[in-house]
């Protein structure tokens, strides 16, 4: 048996077609234990879970983990896409494979995309983590209605951005050691080693071909978001049972984006681990899934 956090590669693999594209999914445990759904962040992958997958199935949840449209092992077209695309993707996955409301455990953007997903089909999320939520719109006042004029720039702009950007050669730098590390140490604790599976989980996906349009639809979509699919209007509708974690030393989800979640919804509770940047599931599984399960066992006591 493979030791969690030795390999990002865990449970057994397949793949659930959306829209004519194939996604891999991850599946580990029981089938009769209630499920669980791992989404990943930004540029990561199912494989990001490494330690934590085999913990959840070992304390009775069938885990499920899913690599977005866009990333990992899942296809890379050119789709403008946003938070919203990707939570029909695991809307998708839940109601064509598990069958039964889940716990999502979302980091970074799958934060963001397990939110959506919970305001969008509220019947099929019984309970949310957030670990951490990171949406930029957090950290924005709220937006005034824009001239015509604008809208239409901002949209002619989003075009351009598709054939002005670089995106290969982006990609190409990021997936080079010698730049992939300090990126990674922006978002990891400063003491946390970043092993030679972790590098490979996040280079491999840069190297595909599909990868430089693929990010420049994500980009577009992100960036054309109404202000109904930001974080700051999800958490007002979100209905759920949620938890929220973040890492002390978190520099790409700040305290602000914390403070103003917080203000947001004063009823979700906020935990904080010290020593932590930004992926604490990886860089203290055991103190994460110890936070995520003993939340879970109170919040569902059968």
């Amino acid at each position: 048996m493979v030791v969690a956090g030795e390999t990002t590669d865990w449970g057994h693999v397949s793949v659930l077609h959306w829209r004519g594209q194939p996604l891999h999914v991850r599946q580990l445990g029981n089938d009769s234990d209630p499920p669980l759904v791992l989404i990943h962040g930004f540029a990561a992958a199912a494989g990001h879970w490494r330690a934590n997958a085999p913990a959840f199935a070992a304390a009775g949840w069938q885990v499920y983990g899913l690599d977005l449209l866009g990333f990992g092992a899942s296809a890379q077209p050119f789709w403008v896409q946003d938070n919203r695309t990707w939570a029909q993707q695991v809307l998708h996955l839940i109601e064509q494979r598990i069958r039964k409301p889940v716990v999502i455990v979302g980091h970074s953007l799958g934060a963001l995309v397990g939110l959506t997903a919970a305001v969008l089909r509220p019947e099929l999320v019984k309970a949310l983590v957030l670990a951490p939520l990171q949406d930029p719109a957090l950290l924005k006042p709220r937006p005034r209605r824009r001239h015509p004029f604008c809208r239409r720039w901002q949209r002619v702009s989003r075009i351009l951005q598709r054939w002005l950007v670089p995106w290969r050669l982006i990609l190409w730098l990021f997936s080079r050691k010698w730049l992939l590390v300090p990126g990674l140490r922006a978002a990891y604790g400063q003491r946390h080693r970043l092993d030679p599976p972790i590098l490979h989980l996040f280079a491999r996906p840069c190297r595909r071909p599909g990868a430089a349009g693929s990010l420049a639809g994500m980009t577009m979509g992100m960036g054309a978001r109404p202000p109904q699919a930001t974080a700051p209007a999800l958490l007002r509708r979100v209905t759920c049972p949620v938890l929220a974690l973040r890492g002390q030393e978190d520099r790409l989800a700040p305290q602000a984006m914390a403070k103003a979640m917080v203000h947001l919804r004063p009823d979700l509770p906020l935990q904080v681990l010290e020593g932590c940047g930004h992926c604490p599931h990886d860089e203290e599984p055991k103190r994460f899934n110890g936070i995520v399960l003993a939340w879970l066992r109170e919040t569902f006591p059968a």
